[in-house]
């Protein structure tokens, strides 16, 4: 898959080999509707509005801990108009996860696909803190990169995190906004509330 390119989180690495790889191919009906699926232990759901001509591709990538322990990241592919991805990585323990930290992934992840003239935005995803990254690849198409962390929070000042998201896209401006501004990871005991608005809506 083109669009993985050995995610770094830090000094942790999701290597690119594939341990277990499950394909699984969806034919959306003539409606569109939401879109859920299982990533490791949480329920993730996204809206691609009314376009039906995507298919799903499932894998489980390793990396390692700085303790040596290795627990998978869950990748979500949607094959559309180009490729996008959504990988869920439960590190087991609470991260760091200051917008800093959370840049400096984006644009290694962006480099690691050797694009140049990157940029990277603070937005809102799901109502929490993100990195939108843009990068120009050797073919002049772009990707874009972000990553945010669904179960942030301040603990005396510091942000920290246990689970991140990053969503990448090769896909059409319109699709990638779609995946960006509908993506949902349901949290264990968590009441759902819509905290959307327009004002936080990200526009490409």
């Amino acid at each position: 898959m083109g669009l993985l390119w050995g995610l770094k989180r830090g000094g942790l690495t999701i290597a690119a080999s594939i341990i277990v790889s499950a394909l699984v191919l969806l034919a959306v009906g003539a409606m569109a509707a939401e879109e859920t699926v299982t990533l490791g232990d949480y329920e993730v759901s996204f809206d691609l509005g009314n376009y039906t001509g995507y298919e799903l591709d499932f894998e489980d990538v390793p990396y390692a801990t700085v303790d040596g322990e290795e627990y998978p990241s869950h990748v979500c592919w949607i094959g559309a108009d180009n490729m996008m991805m959504i990988a869920l990585t439960d590190y087991g323990v609470p991260m760091e996860a200051t917008s800093s930290l959370t840049r400096r992934a984006v644009i290694s992840y962006l480099n690691d696909a050797e694009c140049t003239n990157i940029q990277t935005h603070e937005v809102d995803i799901e109502g929490k803190p993100a990195i939108l990254g843009l990068g120009e690849r050797p073919s002049s198409d772009y990707l874009v990169c972000a990553i945010y962390w669904p179960d942030i929070h301040d603990v005396n000042g510091t942000l920290y995190g246990q689970v991140d998201c990053t969503i990448a896209s090769e896909a059409s401006t319109e699709l990638t906004e779609l995946l960006l501004n509908s993506i949902h990871v349901g949290l264990p005991g968590e009441e759902v509330v819509e905290v959307r608005s327009e004002a936080d809506r990200i526009e490409l």
